[in-house]
């Protein structure tokens, strides 16, 4: 299991400003995600709920010397027919104050079965881009929809497990397969914009 504590990119371009920047953010969440099993006996919150991953995601981009925000009151469109604008909130939004970069993420979180179908994890990730397609433009440089994937407790991360995971991500813009915590877990990207 050793393999899998870290941080490794699935999918992406190295080059691009996204990749260099959530490398480093992203490196920080196998540590928070160990603090996390040593202080409470082996909980991990990405194995928790969508609200509590997101918070980890947003104490790792703090780490890494981001501005994060989560949760926030931010304009959507309405489903609607004209689609006006209307409160709603955002899951997550990162920021680069030096280079003046932000983000702005939907995220959805599916606790997967071993044998998930491509089908059902596009169904997943199209959820969550949908939602970010919602967010005003003004409210970042970038919007991203995010999927995080959570394997059962019950699987055995095998190597044939890790190898499907990660194959389920090469349809994302931007990919990675996290370790740290009780398991792997998997992030995929997908700009809106």
């Amino acid at each position: 299991m050793a393999d899998y504590r870290g941080t490794r990119m699935l999918t992406g371009d190295k080059r691009t400003r996204e990749v260099k920047h959530w490398t480093q953010w992203l490196r920080q969440v196998p540590g928070i995600r160990r603090k996390f099993c040593r202080w409470t006996e082996d909980f991990d919150p990405f194995h928790s709920n969508e609200a509590a991953s997101v918070a980890v995601l947003a104490n790792a981009a703090a780490k890494a010397g981001y501005l994060a925000h989560t949760e926030y009151v931010a304009l959507k469109r309405h489903p609607s027919r004209g689609r006006p604008f209307r409160q709603g909130r955002c899951d997550l939004w990162i920021a680069d104050v030096d280079n003046e970069l932000s983000w702005a993420f939907e995220v959805k979180q599916h606790f997967a079965a071993a044998k998930i179908r491509q089908s059902t994890f596009n169904s997943r990730l199209e959820r969550a881009c949908n939602d970010a397609k919602d967010v005003d433009r003004d409210e970042a440089n970038s919007r991203v929809g995010c999927l995080i994937v959570v394997p059962g407790l019950h699987f055995e991360q095998t190597p044939d497990l890790v190898e499907h995971f990660d194959d389920l991500c090469a349809d994302a813009d931007v990919a990675f397969r996290i370790g740290g915590g009780v398991g792997s877990i998997w992030l995929a990207f997908v700009f809106v914009d």
